[in-house]
């Protein structure tokens, strides 16, 4: 029973141990690299956390700048749970750039790392691979790294930089100028609610004032009218008794 037992522990172990970069979120592995446009002359850093299969030596593999690199190929492996036999490089051509070194080694999981200078090579957007010569086979599941720019010279570079900054900080106070909008819209509709409180409040504590208030004016008038009509009635009385006198005297 506990031979059993053994391989699937060992199994669950060993995919408890997997680091979470290695997988990029599924089956790839994403290359981690300096985005910022780059010039010829300028070095470059890289590293992704790949598993290597038995086979895959690092020594066979170096850092490739992919022009005119179909992204079709990859969008159809990433509908894929798991893709296999995926890589193209179709029409691409490939120049490698450096070599590719393993790092952190356990087991079967490690990190890729490379270093390069980026070579005279004509301004444009490239990807950047890690597969063996003629890139024809991928490094682990490593995915092209799309959107690494090459311009013309470091002042370009530089500049460059500075605008992709701007950029961002623009985009970030866009998304803070929303949410402050969103937050005085959510004000504004809880002071309006809090006021028609407010105001039923004071309707219903001003209604019983009212009410007390006119009580008096109603009860003087009812007043003014029993004098009126007693006043009267003595009036008419006391014109019936003098004309009863009369009479009498007359008789």
């Amino acid at each position: 029973m506990v031979r059993l037992l053994l391989g699937p522990v060992c199994a669950l172990g060993l995919l408890l141990a997997m680091p979470q970069a290695a997988a990029g979120g599924g089956w790839w592995s994403s290359i981690q690299f300096e985005r910022a446009p780059v010039a010829p002359g300028q070095r470059v850093e890289l590293h992704a956390d790949v598993l290597l299969s038995a086979e895959q030596e690092a020594d066979r593999f170096s850092v490739y700048l992919l022009r005119g690199f179909d992204d079709s190929v990859l969008e159809r492996a990433m509908r894929k749970r798991s893709p296999g036999d995926w890589w193209s490089l179709g029409a691409a051509e490939a120049m490698p750039v450096g070599q590719v070194s393993i790092t952190d080694r356990q087991m079967n999981f490690g990190r890729a790392t490379a270093a390069f200078t980026v070579p005279e090579i004509q301004p444009g957007t490239y990807h950047l691979m890690l597969c063996d010569t003629g890139c024809r086979e991928p490094l682990a599941d490593v995915i092209p790294a799309a959107g690494f720019t090459v311009v013309a010279d470091p002042a370009t570079a530089r500049m460059a930089k500075h605008v992709e900054r701007l950029e961002r900080r623009i985009r970030d106070q866009g998304r803070q100028l929303a949410a402050a909008r969103t937050a005085v819209d959510e004000a504004f509709l809880e002071a309006r609610d809090a006021r028609s409180e407010v105001e039923a409040v004071e309707a219903r504590a001003s209604a019983p004032v009212a009410a007390r208030s006119n009580t008096p004016a109603k009860y003087a008038g009812w007043l003014v009218a029993a004098a009126l009509a007693a006043a009267l009635a003595l009036t008419v009385l006391r014109r019936g008794q003098s004309r009863t006198r009369r009479a009498a005297n007359s008789a």
